[in-house]
């Protein structure tokens, strides 16, 4: 579950730095420093374990949740939110103890809880949201995500210590369920972030979330301490009982990319939790006596991308064809061990705005037919003249590309290969290009790709937005169009389901109809963990955050 038990979206590189908490903020927080000044109870004899070991197989660019193109449950931990969805599935109260929306819809007014305090001792005030909203909106602070998030925020306004004011030039129509998701508007202390400054803000954050960080080894591990401070009211899940703060002192995540080696040190017990089982090792684990299975569908759509800019794919019919030369079934089969269902349209099945309408419309135009591709690409200009199996177009330049994909996919490698395999049936020769995950996007936000693997994903459809809009979003694909940022732009700011849920079919429609894509398929994901070595971890199945507020070593 990639954030959660990945936030889907979507990666990458600061040195190393530990802390010196010593001279920070509040000070140095410790095990028995609590509001009350007295230690919080594990269990009722001391634990083996000391610490809980997280296997994760990627490398952030940064922690800062405001900066990073990807953020996950190494950023949640830090970030606590204003409000928050519940396991549920309704919005609860979190920092703020409430809130109201004006009558027009552009203004949400947010009641803090008095007394909440930052990992370090910092007092929170309404001043303290005010800057981070600030800096999100900062055109100087370049979030990637912040068009997302944000939407069309206009003015944070602060009326008293308390109570802040989010005013927006126009209703936002997913404005709630994003500020009760997304880590970016994780509230921190603006005190302690003056004072640490912003590189080493991104790496080890201190935030008002459960864990702070306190050392981060770049490809090694990122380690974590309990804030003494976290209470259970800033996120009063109906599933969570422990008042707070976390039962567990310490969190380690170990940076592993290969999934053997992941596995194989989860298997000897040196990690404890699995975030994200690789397919290929969920029938060995789920036959594992010591071994808890979580399931769950991700909120993510893996996909091959192209440069719609870039030739060959400038052309429509192009990129077409390769939408009906992809075998979906086979690449779940052979390179995911079933553990996925197939997706053909822009949005996957747990998100909310899916249309099965537009996943059997877009399944109706694309269906898996290599003789209807090479008739397409033909129509193009492409076809085989000297007989060697390769097309070529009028010029006699070979279809040759290269297709990238990221260490950071695990699974990668093997869809790949059956993708190469596939296309190379209709004449098409791919070449694997595997890219550094800290320079992966980077890259292909220049331009400088020709088609990629990867994957995009978010509880809401405005994820469509942030993927395609050819002002508010990034820059992957390179497809843009006038009625499909209309489309995109009235999606965001229609309150009423209903017609927003039209707005969002309208996108859909002239994105399947234009084909910058090849939606593949929503895995199912486990997360994994020791029952020998812990217990309580609960996770969120409509946001699917991991939870160890519970969570106890044995």
């Amino acid at each position: 579950m990639r954030q959660k038990i990945v936030k889907t979206l979507l990666v990458f590189a600061l040195a190393a730095a530990l802390v010196a908490t010593g001279c920070i903020g509040g000070g140095t927080p410790t095990q028995t420093q609590t509001e009350t000044g007295t230690s919080p109870t594990e269990t009722a004899t001391a634990p083996k374990h000391k610490v809980l070991v997280i296997g994760y197989t990627r490398d952030p660019d940064t922690l800062d949740p405001q900066k990073s193109t990807w953020v996950d449950i190494t950023t949640s931990l830090v970030f606590a939110t204003l409000i928050n969805i519940g396991t549920d599935g309704k919005i609860i109260p979190g920092l703020a103890e409430s809130w109201e929306i004006s009558e027009d819809g552009k203004v949400i007014t947010f009641h803090l809880r008095k007394g909440i305090k930052d990992a370090l001792g910092n007092p929170i005030t309404a001043e303290d949201v005010k800057f981070v909203f600030d800096r999100l909106m900062n055109p100087e602070t370049r979030s990637p995500m912040a068009p997302l998030v944000l939407g069309p925020l206009k003015e944070v306004k602060v009326i008293d210590d308390y109570t802040v004011q989010l005013i927006y030039e126009e209703p936002y129509g997913p404005a709630l369920p994003f500020l009760a998701t997304m880590p970016p508007v994780g509230i921190f202390s603006k005190e302690f972030y003056e004072k640490v400054g912003p590189v080493q803000f991104g790496q080890t954050p201190a935030g008002t979330g459960p864990y702070y960080v306190v050392k981060w080894v770049r490809g090694a591990y990122i380690e974590y301490k309990r804030n003494p401070y976290w209470k259970r009211e800033y996120r009063p899940d109906p599933a969570l009982k422990n008042p707070g703060p976390p039962y567990i002192e310490t969190i380690r995540f170990r940076i592993i990319k290969e999934p053997f080696t992941l596995v194989s040190e989860f298997k000897k017990g040196n990690i404890h939790v699995l975030l994200d089982v690789p397919p290929e090792f969920y029938k060995e684990l789920a036959n594992d006596p010591n071994v808890e299975m979580i399931p769950a569908l991700e909120y993510v759509l893996h996909y091959i991308g192209f440069n719609c800019q870039k030739y060959p794919f400038n052309d429509t019919r192009v990129r077409q064809a390769i939408n009906m030369a992809i075998n979906r079934e086979e690449i779940i089969k052979y390179a995911l061990e079933g553990l996925a269902v197939p997706v053909h349209g822009p949005l996957v099945p747990s998100m909310n705005g899916y249309s099965e309408k537009m996943e059997e419309y877009a399944k109706q135009k694309y269906p898996y037919d290599p003789e209807k591709a090479k008739q397409l690409l033909a129509e193009a200009g492409w076809v085989d003249r000297d007989g060697d199996g390769i097309l070529e177009d009028k010029n006699g330049n070979k279809f040759i590309v290269e297709m990238w994909i990221s260490t950071g996919e695990l699974e990668a490698p093997k869809v790949a290969q059956i993708i190469q395999a596939q296309l190379a049936k209709i004449g098409i020769k791919v070449k694997i290009r595997t890219v550094e995950e800290s320079s992966f996007t980077d890259l292909v936000s220049k331009g400088l790709h020709q088609m990629y693997l990867l994957r995009y994903g978010l509880q809401d459809a405005q994820i469509l937005l942030y993927m395609f809009h050819s002002k508010k979003g990034v820059k992957r694909m390179f497809f843009y169009r006038k009625d499909l940022d209309e489309a995109l732009d009235k999606m965001g700011t229609t309150v009423d389901p209903q017609e927003r849920q039209r707005y969002i079919e309208e996108a859909e429609k002239i994105l399947i109809d234009g084909a910058p894509m090849v939606p593949l398929y929503a895995r199912k994901v486990f997360l994994a963990y020791r029952k020998d070595v812990v217990e309580g971890i609960v996770i969120n199945p409509y946001t699917l955050d991991v939870y160890l507020d519970d969570a106890k070593l044995k």
